[in-house]
């Protein structure tokens, strides 16, 4: 069935702080559809590491564009500037995109290092070395992930005040199978239609005034590894609560924004599930 949805998509191209925590005893009723998202679905994080003075990036800015109009709501894609290619340099570039998660992720993983444009398809495979992707292996990857069973699920809800600009985000995040290990609940903004210089190998002239970065990272609430839910064993049905607060920038432009929520194994890194909301509708 979803090789049949990917190949409609395909054809179709062709012709998107405050804490607190409570957890909550199981059992609960599962609700999984296994190949379209109706109900409690498997969804993949997409970590695209980028930086404006990195002329190859804008290919992978495509690619995660294209998987994004094929997976739809499971795939969440987010765009990390991270890195040399990210730093302000010269009279154009002078915009600095960079986040202290998004630093520390990529230092951490070695993402930049390995030289960009690259990215992660919900860290799997870290640390044997084989968590770093080029944007042509990413599809595969999420493919692979995606016949998966969900172990837990994240459900949102956001309250945006525009006066103030304060932002309240509540997550309930369901566990739906047993897992021994620690959990990360990580939470972090995103805004897309930034528009802003970005070098392009591929354009004449390479130095594009009016580029759109769509999913740039523009802050995370829980530091650069989450925040820690509480238990090293869970059971199918807990439910551990949580809210968080924040006051938004006055650049950012909330009509574009999202919440992007993922739950990490703290001791893999690995992300079992991750979900987005829009600040506004």
């Amino acid at each position: 069935m979803r090789n049949l949805k990917y190949l409609f998509a395909v054809i179709g191209a062709f012709s998107m702080t405050l804490t607190s925590c409570d957890v909550i005893e199981g059992p609960f009723t599962e609700d999984i559809v296994v190949g379209e998202c109706l109900g409690k679905c498997k969804k993949i994080l997409l970590e695209d590491y980028t930086g404006h003075m990195c002329g190859n990036c804008p290919k992978a800015a495509e690619k995660a564009a294209e998987l994004k109009r094929i997976y739809g709501d499971q795939l969440v894609p987010i765009a990390v500037h991270a890195g040399f290619f990210a730093e302000p340099s010269g009279s154009y570039f002078t915009s600095d995109f960079r986040t202290i998660a998004g630093e520390e992720w990529d230092s951490h993983f070695g993402i930049s290092t390995a030289g960009n444009p690259n990215g992660m398809v919900s860290r799997v495979g870290y640390p044997e070395s084989n968590h770093i992707l080029q944007y042509s292996q990413w599809a595969q990857k999420i493919e692979e992930r995606l016949q998966t069973k969900p172990e837990a699920y994240i459900e949102l809800d956001v309250n945006y005040n525009t006066t103030t600009r304060s932002l309240q985000i509540s997550s309930k995040t369901e566990i739906l199978q047993s897992i021994s290990a620690p959990l990360s609940l990580n939470i972090v903004l995103t805004e897309s239609g930034i528009i802003a210089y970005q070098k392009d190998y591929e354009a004449d002239p390479e130095k594009i005034s009016d580029y759109k970065h769509n999913h740039m990272v523009r802050k995370s609430l829980t530091g650069t590894w989450g925040t820690d839910l509480g238990q090293t064993n869970y059971t199918s049905g807990d439910l551990i609560n949580n809210t968080f607060r924040v006051n938004l920038e006055e650049e950012w432009n909330t009509k574009n924004m999202s919440v992007v929520a993922f739950l990490s194994n703290t001791n893999t890194y690995e992300v079992i599930q991750a979900e987005e909301i829009h600040i506004t509708e």
